[in-house]
Parts: structure tokens; C-alpha cells; sequence
């Protein structure tokens, strides 16, 4: 049964729009990606983000 924190979480997530993602990916690749998130102090979300935006920029509609 969810708690009122997990139901208060995903009404909020729903509301914005939120999405979960997920990837299968090798440990060597997954260690190397979360040590230089590491190193330029950025969190692993932001990465993606980041690297999803720019992707989009590269190949507009």
C-alpha cells in the first residue's frame, strides 16, 4: 500500500508531467558516467537532462 508521501509524489509527477527513465547499461560505462558526474558536480538527473537537450537541439523538426 503507498504511503500519503508516495501518492502526494506521483499526483505531483503526473500533474507535471514528470517521467520516469530507464536504461540498461554496462557497470564500466555506469562507473565511468557517475565518476565524471562526479567531477563537473553534477547530479546523474542533470546529466541526462543536459545531454537529452542538446540532443534535440542537434536534430530539429
Amino acid at each position: 500500500m503507498a504511503t500519503a508521501q508516495t501518492r502526494a509524489t506521483e499526483k505531483y509527477r503526473a500533474k507535471k508531467g514528470i517521467m520516469t527513465k530507464s536504461i540498461k547499461v554496462s557497470r564500466e560505462l555506469n562507473e565511468q558516467f557517475i565518476k565524471a558526474c562526479e567531477r563537473a558536480h553534477m547530479s546523474q538527473a542533470q546529466a541526462f537532462k543536459n545531454f537529452m537537450e542538446s540532443f534535440i537541439a542537434s536534430y530539429p523538426e
